[in-house]
């Protein structure tokens, strides 16, 4: 059965809780694992979620086709993950920006895996690696999305490659 998103958009553009509620339980499994991407513990994936949400409510008259709904509350999750973690500490996503080629393939592993591996990363890193290896951006378009230069994204990229990959390696 597909979802009606166009009434869930309706109600919820005219604040009915019973839409928003919709709205709320369509959205939160995805949004939550976007979160737990992004954020070092749960309780952090909570106020992220609570922020995002937050502007979904707030934006979501600006949705002009309700069939795209998950996708447009999928980007707004992540800028919402992207802009805690910049406020949090620019310094963090600048560490360590030594560059070196680092393009070894990961091993097969479970999602399960490779969320706990990246408990170990930096905020710089997790969020990189979330970028490049997860959402799919290229080093320019993560680099655009950061307001960072190409190599700094590189360098922490190659060093989140390279401490997921060792922690990874221990588990086979």
């Amino acid at each position: 059965m597909e979802k009606d998103y166009a009434k869930i958009v309706s109600g919820s553009r005219q604040h009915k809780p019973a839409a928003q509620r919709a709205l709320y339980d369509e959205l939160a499994p995805m949004a939550m694992g976007i979160c737990l991407r992004y954020a070092p513990d749960r309780e952090e994936a909570r106020d992220l979620l609570q922020d995002g949400f937050v502007k979904i409510y707030e934006k979501i008259a600006t949705l002009r086709q309700p069939e795209k709904l998950r996708s447009w509350a999928y980007n707004i999750m992540v800028n919402t993950c992207i802009q805690r973690l910049r406020r949090l500490g620019r310094e963090q996503l600048m560490e360590d920006m030594d560059s070196f080629n680092d393009e070894q393939p990961l091993p097969d592993i479970s999602t399960s895996e490779i969320m706990a591996a990246m408990e170990s990363l930096t905020p710089g890193q997790r969020l990189v690696f979330n970028l490049c290896c997860i959402e799919g951006l290229s080093l320019d378009e993560a680099a655009a999305k950061l307001r960072s230069n190409n190599s700094n994204v590189r360098a922490l990229l190659c060093k989140a490659r390279r401490q997921m990959r060792t922690i990874l390696n221990q588990k086979l």
